[in-house]
């Protein structure tokens, strides 16, 4: 039995695996035949192509007809057991123990295949007991081969997806244009499709709660998931109060998509299969734009007031993009204005008492807040050593924003224009980066 032969069942076996078993398997896996007469068959591959035909002969490893050469492997459960119905002699233990071995390969893809797999062992035992330990080391061999699949497959993934949050994006200065109420209606419909498919990617079929300004699709119980639907039109009044903005205004193309998990695994499934990004560990939820889109992913997290404050502060990356321009602030502003609304929307301080201590450490012990105003995400600067990126960006939006409400909201629309954040700061907020940085660093020395 050569190793290529053994390969096309998927095995993949070590030499030393296949001199152990090859002479089992040899004496063991009866070779096919050529039918008296062509027979008329219709299946589908694994790759979803239908194939119709006469099939002439068949052989452990595949099968010819007017169609070619096919290889078992590449037969859809159902029809591979099917077309073996047809040719294999059901009088001997030894085709059914091979059916079954082709079968159980096919199990991790297909559903039917494991059911079909285990009634094709039985009847290869009911008619020979000595097919047991044939079928032991086709249960193995099957095993290892999934494993290195999943190996494989996770390896694919990682190597592709991307490790840089996305709001590092290049973003524009150009206003995002207005959409007539008719254009609006067809942007709604096409993010229920992209969250549709996005979800069938995840193995997940939801049905979206729909309010003024998000689809909301989550897993989470009913009343659960009104709340939260809730929660985010209340949040979207006051971000809208905060830009004096009026709630008549659709910020959103169409409206934001919102997807909510009660599992952790499938969150990171979304992430990868439909955004092509490698979560870190730390985080529980993820704003992604795409064009003028706005897709927001969750986990959701045991404490719900955490929970909360991710899911404003993720909501309020979305919203940002969709303000005025898709220009982003400098990362310290971004992040820390979606940590400030947070603090705002969510009660119980939850990310003040997460912030406050470590920016009130950093100061501190002699820390530079001007290093932090020049931190990125693309340089791989942000967010600092201990993370003080988050705790000063939000220490320091929450002062700017006490101090001169108005001058921030000017800066903020000036940065969404084009204009430099740093040559901007002291035209529209009244002091440089500099001198910023040194209030802040004065002040907070002494006072918590």
């Amino acid at each position: 039995y050569a190793k290529s032969d053994l390969d096309v069942y998927g095995f993949a076996l070590t030499d030393a695996e296949i001199r152990e078993t090859t002479d089992d398997l040899k004496a063991r896996l009866a070779d096919g035949e050529t039918l008296p007469e062509p027979i008329a068959v219709v299946f589908q591959t694994t790759a979803g192509r239908r194939v119709t035909g006469r099939l002439a002969s068949w052989d452990e490893s595949g099968f010819d007809g007017t169609f070619g050469r096919v290889a078992w492997h590449t037969v859809i459960a159902e029809d591979l057991w099917q077309l073996h119905m047809r040719v294999m002699d059901r009088a001997d233990g030894v085709q059914w123990a091979r059916l079954g071995c082709m079968l159980l390969l096919q199990a991790p893809e297909d559903p039917v295949a494991s059911p079909k797999a285990e009634r094709a062992f039985r009847q290869a035992i009911r008619l020979d007991e000595t097919m047991v330990e044939t079928i032991e080391v086709c249960r193995a061999s099957a095993a290892g081969a999934h494993r290195r699949r999943e190996a494989a497959r996770q390896d694919e993934v990682s190597q592709r997806l991307r490790t840089v949050t996305p709001e590092a994006g290049g973003w524009s200065a150009d206003p995002w244009p207005d959409l007539s109420d008719e254009d609006r209606l067809a942007a709604v419909a096409t993010m229920k499709g992209d969250a549709r498919r996005m979800l069938k990617a995840a193995g997940v079929r939801l049905a979206p709660l729909e309010t003024r300004h998000y689809l909301l699709y989550t897993d989470l119980p009913p009343a659960e998931a009104t709340r939260w639907a809730g929660e985010l039109d209340a949040m979207h009044v006051r971000l809208m109060a905060i830009f004096e903005l009026s709630d008549e205004i659709d910020i959103f193309w169409g409206k934001a998509v919102i997807f909510v998990f009660s599992d952790r695994e499938r969150f990171r499934l979304v992430e990868a299969e439909s955004f092509g990004y490698d979560v870190p560990e730390w985080v529980a939820g993820v704003c992604h734009p795409v064009g003028p889109k706005v897709f927001v992913d969750f986990y959701r997290q045991p404490d719900v007031r955490a929970f909360a404050s991710v899911l404003v502060h993720e909501t309020v990356h979305g919203f940002m993009h969709r303000y005025r321009t898709p220009l982003r602030l400098p990362t310290w502003a971004n992040e820390g204005f979606a940590d400030w609304v947070a603090s705002v929307v969510v009660p119980g301080e939850v990310v003040d008492r997460q912030r406050r201590p470590v920016a009130l450490d950093f100061v501190r012990r002699g820390g530079r807040v001007r290093t932090v105003l020049d931190m990125t995400y693309t340089d791989g600067s942000w967010p600092g050593e201990d993370g003080e990126g988050y705790a000063v960006g939000y220490m320091l939006v929450g002062r700017m924003i006490a101090d001169n409400p108005r001058g921030f909201g000017r800066w903020v629309n000036a940065v969404k224009a084009g204009e430099d954040w740093a040559a901007s700061l002291e035209p529209e907020f009244g002091v440089t980066p500099d001198v910023l940085a040194e209030r802040f660093t004065r002040y907070y020395r002494v006072n918590d």
